[in-house]
């Protein structure tokens, strides 16, 4: 004998239900879908953070974030390291040109070459830095306004993979890759960043390299342009 259709039989008998049981009803409906609602709400938001990426971005750029970088300072001296390098830099004068941890920052497309994002520059190579961020405090930023590092120190794979000239000053921690936190146009920074790199001259040893969008390289190991 055939069953019937379920849903003809509920409809059937909520409708010789009493008026005011069939108000109860849709009440307990409307709870019901509204549970449902929150808990599938719930699972969608459990399945985002599952899958959430490990950066964000500054000017189309990944950086990063901050568990990433809690979890290379876990890894061997790497906190003690920083320490010691913020110290440095604090002695030297420049402690106030970027926060430290901008400097540990290889690239943005860590991803994309299977290489860590951040990196610890040898002691040795601290010095080089040191007139390469008093350049950007002192000069850089008072002529196009407050600037972020997208890549600082690059190991040699992470510069190999990345696509690197072999002498990149990168490598030796004297460059840094910027972008501008302002909305400045690309044909305004690029006038400002010329002008400035002509009006410093050869003694200042600046290098420019001048990339798509707003991004762009400084260091002080050679005067030269790109």
């Amino acid at each position: 004998m055939p069953l019937g259709n379920p849903f003809s039989k509920a409809k059937r008998r909520y409708e010789h239900l009493p008026p005011n049981q069939q108000t109860n009803w849709w009440v307990i409906v409307g709870i019901v879908g509204l549970l449902v609602s929150l808990l599938l709400m719930l699972w969608l938001y459990l399945q985002y953070k599952a899958v959430e990426k490990p950066y964000y971005e500054l000017k189309g750029y990944r950086v990063a974030d901050d568990d990433s970088l809690k979890a290379f300072l876990r890894e061997g001296n790497n906190r003690r390291s920083l320490s010691q390098l913020s110290d440095f830099l604090n002695q030297s004068g420049v402690g106030d040109a970027t926060k430290i941890q901008n400097l540990l920052r290889q690239g943005s497309d860590w991803l994309d070459v299977k290489e860590p994002p951040f990196a610890m520059p040898p002691e040795e190579y601290w010095p080089n830095m040191v007139a390469t961020l008093k350049l950007i405090r002192d000069e850089v930023v008072p002529a196009i306004g407050p600037v972020d590092i997208v890549s600082a120190f690059r190991t040699d794979d992470y510069n190999h993979k990345a696509g690197g000239s072999k002498k990149s000053k990168h490598k030796s921690f004297c460059g840094v890759d910027l972008v501008p936190r302002s909305n400045i146009g690309r044909k305004e920074l690029v006038e400002e960043l010329t002008s400035l790199h002509t009006r410093l001259g050869p003694d200042s040893k600046m290098g420019l390299g001048l990339y798509s969008g707003v991004r762009f390289h400084v260091d002080t190991c050679g005067f030269r342009r790109w």
